[in-house]
């Protein structure tokens, strides 16, 4: 039975909730909105069916007449179509009216609540919306009419008042207030791009609200009380709470390693993935893998796409059982050894020089010798044995544009590659207060030939990378 189920996608980059992520990775078709982390459409399925109808003010892509006949199509060719919606479906983001007209015309539906901005926001900028002495409840009304009007009632002094889409109507909404007696004095807040990368918070007094809401990016929401005032949570709050954004770039795997280090050690890390391993069809070597007498593996994604095309092909394992086994570095022995392999030879130094000269030492020939990795390998180990291609790294364009984007915004960028370092400086130019950090000194030559000094990791590991933003920025703060 075809259904179609209201997603909200919270209020930014990780505010999903588990049931909501689950039905993403599950789902058919997904419809999206304009306002959400569109890192999340990378989960999909290859197959999924993506169809964009965001609404801004005034750039609509599509009514919302024209989106509920939309939902009711795709429930008809879907099994399962998920409509994915910034924020949470039912505040100010017309859910209800989408979910009665698939009700209205049988379609089976549902509902997964989301993280609304309208809590959220406030939160992600170190403001709670109701807090002891200062407010006993809270209220939330949209800023944006069709007519520009605008009216409040009368507020409280023990509430804070939330509201959303606030840019354009910012000083109508700041006269509704005074008019109905709140002092231009009141304590105030505007949240900018709240949840995404560049977010920013502005606090302020109410008068000064339409001045900084014209300076500032929507989505904006406003929040009014005295929640948003400087002092409330004590003088060390604004030290203690936002930590330094790192733009985390290469494949999905090395990307989500070094996001969990970064995080381990207060950082928050932007996870820009726009590398991905393409496999080769190297099928004929396996025909030819008795000659060989050493396996040289230079990353984790060629072990893993080296024993899935055997498994693929049926080759039994004990085809391998009197090779010698290489890795570059412990992140590859580990994937070895999770594979039942363990590594008769791992480099002290994780780099492609300290590998040649181990082989080297270990007495291993060049024609002995298959080296199983990718496509542009460094030609530091290419007179070591016999190249054997198992995939090229590709690069997503839209993902790269995506990671081009966030740059202005954080303060740290972490290279896991020179091929990944010669894609993203190649398409733009870092920041002047950016610093780049390398995993190793491949990378790091990469990012020099651009003409910037990169920090090099001490090792070639996801954790000694983070360690090295983490050394970085505390020689900062000292």
């Amino acid at each position: 039975m075809n259904r179609v189920v209201l997603v909200g996608a919270g209020c930014g980059r990780g505010l999903i909730t588990v049931e909501g992520a689950r039905l993403l990775s599950l789902c058919d078709c997904v419809v999206y909105d304009s306002l959400i982390d569109e890192t999340l459409l990378d989960d999909l399925r290859g197959d999924c069916v993506r169809i964009f109808a965001g609404k801004r003010a005034g750039a609509h892509a599509a009514k919302q007449e024209e989106i509920n006949a939309l939902l009711v199509d795709c429930a008809r060719k879907y099994p399962l179509t998920v409509r994915l919606k910034g924020g949470d479906p039912f505040v100010f983001g017309r859910g209800g009216e989408e979910l009665a007209a698939l009700a209205a015309a049988g379609v089976m539906c549902s509902v997964v609540p989301g993280v609304t901005s309208a809590v959220a926001a406030a939160e992600l900028g170190g403001i709670p919306v109701t807090h002891r002495g200062a407010a006993r409840g809270f209220r939330v009304y949209t800023a944006h009419t069709a007519d520009g009007s605008f009216s409040v009632p009368a507020p409280s002094a023990e509430e804070t008042l939330v509201f959303l889409m606030a840019k354009a109507n910012a000083a109508a909404v700041v006269r509704a207030l005074l008019q109905g007696g709140m002092s231009e004095d009141t304590p105030a807040a505007l949240l900018s791009n709240a949840g995404m990368v560049g977010a920013k918070t502005v606090r302020c007094t109410l008068a000064e609200v339409p001045c900084m809401a014209h300076t500032l990016p929507a989505p904006l929401t406003l929040v009014v009380g005295r929640v948003c005032a400087e002092d409330l949570l004590g003088e060390s709050f604004f030290r203690c709470f936002s930590a330094p954004a790192v733009a985390v770039t290469g494949t999905k795997g090395h990307v989500a390693r070094v996001s969990a280090e970064l995080e381990r050690r207060g950082f928050a890390p932007v996870p820009c993935a726009f590398l991905e391993a393409e496999p080769l069809p190297f099928e004929g070597f396996f025909a030819e893998c008795a000659r060989y007498r050493w396996l040289v593996f230079t990353s984790a994604n060629g072990v893993e796409i080296f024993f899935a095309r055997a498994r693929a092909c049926g080759v039994d394992h004990r085809a391998f059982a009197d090779k010698k086994i290489a890795a570059i570095g412990a992140y590859t022995a580990e994937r070895l050894r999770d594979l039942g392999f363990i590594a008769d030879l791992v480099p002290s130094e994780y780099t492609a020089a300290a590998l040649a000269e181990t082989l080297h030492a270990a007495g291993a020939k060049r024609e002995e010798t298959a080296l199983l990795r990718a496509e542009e390998g460094s030609p530091v180990l290419s007179d070591c044995g016999t190249q054997i291609s198992l995939y090229r790294t590709r690069v997503d364009a839209e993902r790269l544009r995506r990671a081009a984007a966030v740059l202005k915004d954080v303060k740290y960028v972490t290279f896991g590659s020179a091929g990944g370092a010669r894609a993203l400086l190649g398409a733009v130019p870092l920041p002047a207060d950016v610093v780049p950090v390398c995993i190793g000194g491949e990378t790091a030559k990469a990012v020099r030939e651009r003409g910037y000094t990169p920090v090099v990791a001490a090792e070639s590991t996801a954790a000694a990378l983070a360690e090295a933003v983490a050394h970085t920025e505390e020689l900062c703060r000292d």
